[in-house]
């Protein structure tokens, strides 16, 4: 019996998992966290693009470039898969809408599948605070005992309250399986790109007149850690997760050096739709202004008492560690 073996024996911690998404920005990290635990025998990494190679000395880590929308069944079988981290995901809005939500909604009911046929038994997903959407009446940090009410026409929220349903039946369906779900707010980190950093690199960015929101960040190495707790749990759950903290958007324009435009709510909402409508942007449709003229905070109070989890990084420091850096991935 090996180490690694005895470790899982006692621990009940999966010892070859699957990492869908390798490639991306989040993927990458989640690969060499798991490559570096004693634990780990194998990682299957997973991208349509050939997922780069990590510090690997262990050589456990397995690059497969493969669609996520093929069927993964031999994979995961042939692996003797027993988690699976499903990272992949088109986050940029986009208007091939039928595309999108097949790679995020159908791919994923397809896995779902796969990892039963393979006794995969733990689901690590991370989803997102935006499925509780950005209104004028959100007084309060939002809870894990909220329903989701995505803004309508925002694809990522809308996909990913599709995935939590899809998740939620296949653990009831699924005996001994269990699902871990992070709605996480927005990550940063060295190398992030997402659409809120691309309207911060604007040296003006218009932004809602008479509103200054607060908004949340959480640093990729952070939620790395709720993956791992995620790893090691045995009952699984639904977690917000954040930073500590909160950043205000004019504060946020401060930090990259650039110059808020102050633009009437309604106005710019019209504006990004048209611009949306015309190809002139592909940012975001009107439906994301929501994000930026309304909070939609939450409250990380589960984690920190279930998991014990709790962020290293302030939203603020999250936020700043990616001023300066290029993009990828």
């Amino acid at each position: 019996m090996t180490k690694s073996q005895t470790v899982r024996r006692v621990n009940d911690i999966p010892t070859r998992i699957a990492v869908t998404g390798a490639a991306g920005f989040l993927g990458r990290h989640t690969v060499e966290w798991l490559a570096g635990l004693p634990t780990t025998e194998r990682v299957l990494a997973l991208d349509l693009q050939t997922p780069a190679q990590p510090d690997d000395p262990s050589g456990v880590v397995a690059p497969v470039t493969r669609d996520i929308r093929q069927p993964l069944d031999d994979l995961l079988v042939n692996n003797g898969i027993q988690a699976v981290f499903h990272l992949a995901y088109v986050v940029r809005p986009v208007r091939a809408r039928a595309w999108a939500r097949a790679i995020n909604v159908g791919a994923t009911e397809s896995l779902l599948g796969a990892a039963r046929s393979a006794g995969v038994s733990r689901f690590v997903y991370p989803s997102s605070t935006t499925v509780y959407g950005a209104r004028p009446g959100n007084t309060r940090p939002f809870t894990e005992e909220d329903p989701p009410n995505p803004v309508p026409g925002f694809q990522y929220s809308e996909d990913k309250v599709a995935v939590e349903k899809l998740l939620s039946r296949w653990q009831a369906e699924t005996p001994g399986a269990t699902v871990t779900v992070f709605r996480g707010c927005v990550v940063m980190g060295p190398t992030a790109d997402n659409f809120i950093l691309r309207a911060l690199k604007m040296k003006w960015l218009p932004v809602p007149a008479f509103s200054d929101p607060e908004m949340q960040f959480l640093h990729v190495s952070d939620l790395v850690h709720a993956f791992e707790r995620a790893l090691e749990s045995r009952t699984g759950g639904t977690y917000n997760v954040a930073g500590d903290g909160t950043v205000r958007w004019r504060r946020m324009v401060q930090i990259f050096g650039n110059h808020a435009l102050p633009v009437p709510g309604p106005l710019l909402e019209r504006l990004t739709g048209l611009t949306w409508t015309l190809r002139l942007q592909s940012r975001s449709p009107a439906c994301g202004v929501n994000f930026v003229r309304y909070p939609w905070l939450a409250s990380t109070e589960k984690i920190q008492t279930e998991l014990g989890w709790s962020a290293k990084h302030t939203s603020e420091e999250a936020l700043i560690s990616t001023r300066d850096r290029e993009p990828s991935g």
